[in-house]
């Protein structure tokens, strides 16, 4: 199992028998909420005069004896040296903890967690409880990100946990807001590293660790609580990974014992495996998170003789790649297939055929098609020069200390904006003379250097202006945030530089194969794979932002270049042309399958300078219902004017919901409802 993939590991057992599973130095930071041991203390409900009684009661689980010296030593073991160990506990606990871990390691420490609502006293007969101790140990060389001494008190004050964040079913009685354990994930972690929580309950550590894009092992023993986790973190996961190329599943995957596996490329082995209880079931992020690949061979696998298993050509609006699900199931026997729309090739990709049809009317779409197909050497060359400027450019951002050490003085007032940016003035001016972009950026590209600098210039000054307004409103940014706002300025520069070549009416005409690289580019780092065009006919879609940063297109051009992708191609006709014209040139015949996805009938239909109109889905609707041999199948959004064209016509129809990743400019409804319309 690939390390970099897995995001979460939920498991349902006796977290002391799990731990025990874990490899040694694996974990970066232990963050935990373990019974308190309040139950012998607990005095029960309170009556109250003329009303029912205040909860006053404790869970069943800190009734049972909880002992801090049980798991001291597994704690010791699984911890990184450089690792964190934070423990929510209370004032009867927190000797305990000391006494386990203060020869262990080079701190230990505590904070303080106050409750601006706690639970009310009816009888003024003693303190509320108000404050809750967390106890903290680490190591020399542990991480911190702090940014000013006001965020190293060891003082946090929130609410409580309250609704709509606190569940009401399952109810946990010691739920702790997510906001407060994402500062301390944030403080005492970095992106990726793995974060422990043995006692998940209904899991906002996960929750907290999502949001920040760490990785998450949980453990659960009552099983309520651990779906109620599970639901919680796919959410929040789902959420974050709604613009990536992954589609979330909450399936829930049976297995005899743990399996930490993954984690051995990154861990010492495990040298003994104690196994008394298996756990009831483990969410695996290798099962859970899926690449489009994966996810279509699950389906493929009961219609193998149908189907194949390549994945789509690219990033395209209403891609139906999420939708195969659908979509597979349904397909008829046929020879040779047909697809009018072929858009980014979910369903050409899928499909097993002795032939291969397909079409589509951009022109900038189907030039990405033909260079695949023809291996066309100066279609890859720009591609190759695209994607290794692009890395380079993200390396330069990565290494660039001289404005995030400006900025860190601006947003301190120890200097103003207007000598901020006399100081950026100068530093362009070094750049100009040193030509260090030309140094990052392919010769094949070196144009319009003034207007790159102009664009960066912009770049970097907005950036600055909303970072001080964010920090004004909500505090300091972490060093890392303000690193990847700092990098997002110039990965938007070149970004925007690309787009302008795009826009290049010269390069269209006389470099035709660059235009259609920097087709393909713009599709993967546009913001959420949009295409919008202005008045004058130039594509406008800003940059998708700092999570494109690290996107590579290499992968990409490794699997354009696949013989399992080529050899499909050898047995592929590909065309540009309107779908009527496609269809009287090659006429599929009875023993043959259409599928279609037509733009859809809305205000937003138009991709790529073309528009579909009533008139062309009525065309549509004629041929396939008047005129069409073959087999076919329509997937379409529902609305009055489509159902018309095809409802009592002797036709199958059903439909399913689906969710937009993106409501652009208003023009999309979040939820809609799609039907499968199909002549077999």
């Amino acid at each position: 199992m690939d390390i970099k993939k897995w995001r979460k590991s939920l498991i349902c057992a006796d977290s002391k028998d799990i731990i025990k599973r874990i490899p040694d130095n694996s974990i970066d930071f232990i963050l935990t909420d373990p019974p308190y041991n309040l139950g012998q203390f607990s005095t029960g409900n309170i009556p109250l005069p003329g009303r029912s009684a205040m909860n006053n009661d404790v869970a069943e689980w800190d009734k049972i004896d909880f002992n801090p010296e049980e798991w001291a030593d597994e704690f010791c073991r699984i911890i990184k040296p450089n690792g964190n160990i934070f423990i929510f506990t209370s004032y009867n606990q927190l000797g305990r903890w000391y006494n386990c871990f203060d020869k262990k390691f080079d701190t230990t420490n505590f904070m303080i967690w106050h409750k601006t609502n706690p639970a009310p006293k009816i009888f003024k007969a003693g303190f509320l409880n108000s404050c809750e101790m967390i106890f903290t140990c680490w190591n020399k060389k542990h991480t911190w990100n702090f940014i000013s001494q006001k965020e190293m008190h060891n003082f946090i004050e929130t609410p409580i946990c309250m609704r709509p964040e606190r569940l009401a079913n399952p109810k946990h009685p010691a739920q702790k807001p997510v906001k407060v354990l994402e500062k301390l994930i944030r403080i005492a972690s970095n992106e990726d590293d793995i974060i422990f929580d043995p006692f998940m309950g209904v899991g906002s550590v996960g929750v907290a660790a999502m949001k920040l894009k760490r990785k998450f092992i949980g453990i659960e023993i009552d099983e309520t609580y651990c779906k109620a986790a599970v639901a919680r973190i796919n959410k929040e996961l789902e959420m974050k990974e709604n613009k990536a190329e992954y589609e979330i599943s909450s399936e829930t995957v049976m297995v005899k014992e743990p399996d930490f596996s993954y984690m051995q490329e990154a861990c010492a082995p495990l040298d003994t495996v104690v196994q008394k209880t298996a756990p009831k079931w483990i969410i695996d992020i290798e099962r859970s998170v899926k690449t489009p690949e994966e996810s279509v061979n699950e389906t493929l696998t009961t219609h193998k003789s149908k189907t194949d298993k390549l994945r789509p050509l690219l990033k395209w609006p209403g891609g139906k790649e999420k939708e195969l699900k659908y979509i597979l199931p349904l397909l008829p026997d046929f020879e040779n297939y047909y697809e009018p729309f072929v858009g980014g090739g979910s369903v050409f990709a899928a499909m097993k055929a002795k032939k291969y049809f397909v079409n589509d009317k951009s022109e900038a779409l189907i030039g990405i098609y033909n260079g695949i197909a023809k291996s066309d050497e100066q279609f890859f060359f720009w591609l190759d020069n695209i994607s290794s400027t692009w890395r380079n450019m993200f390396r330069f951002a990565q290494e660039e200390i001289a404005i995030k050490t400006a900025y860190k003085s601006y947003r301190t007032d120890e200097i103003n904006e207007t000598d901020l940016f006399s100081f950026l003035q100068s530093y362009l001016s070094d750049v100009k003379k040193t030509n260090t972009f030309s140094q990052y950026i392919a010769d094949s590209f070196h144009w319009h250097r003034q207007e790159m600098e102009e664009i960066f210039e912009k770049n970097i000054k907005d950036k600055m202006r909303r970072m001080k307004k964010i920090e004004l409103e909500r505090g300091f940014l972490s060093e890392n945030d303000v690193q990847k706002n700092i990098e997002t300025a110039y990965m938007s520069t070149l970004y925007t530089y690309f787009r302008m070549l795009y826009n290049d009416k010269k390069i269209a005409s006389e470099t035709p194969s660059l235009h259609t690289s920097l087709f393909l580019f713009l599709r993967y780092y546009a913001y959420s794979g949009m295409f919008r065009y202005n008045d004058k006919g130039e594509f406008n879609v800003p940059y998708g932002g700092m999570s494109y940063n690290k996107k590579s297109l290499q992968k990409e051009i490794d699997y354009y270049k696949s013989e399992s992708l080529l050899e499909k191609f050898r047995r592929t006709t590909v065309f540009c042309l309107d779908f009527e014209e496609f269809f009287y040139k090659f006429k599929p015949k009875e023993n043959d399958f259409i599928f279609l996805d037509p733009p859809y009938d809305s205000d937003f239909s138009t991709y790529d300078k073309s528009s579909f109109t009533h008139a062309d889905h009525t065309r549509l609707a004629n041929y396939l219902i008047k005129k069409c041999e073959a087999k076919w199948l329509l997937d379409i959004k529902a609305t009055p004017f489509i159902l018309s064209l095809y409802e009592n016509k002797g036709l199958s129809i059903t439909s399913f919901d689906k969710k937009y990743q993106v409501s652009f400019m208003n023009r999309n409804d979040k939820a809609v409802k799609h039907l499968i319309i199909k002549n077999y």
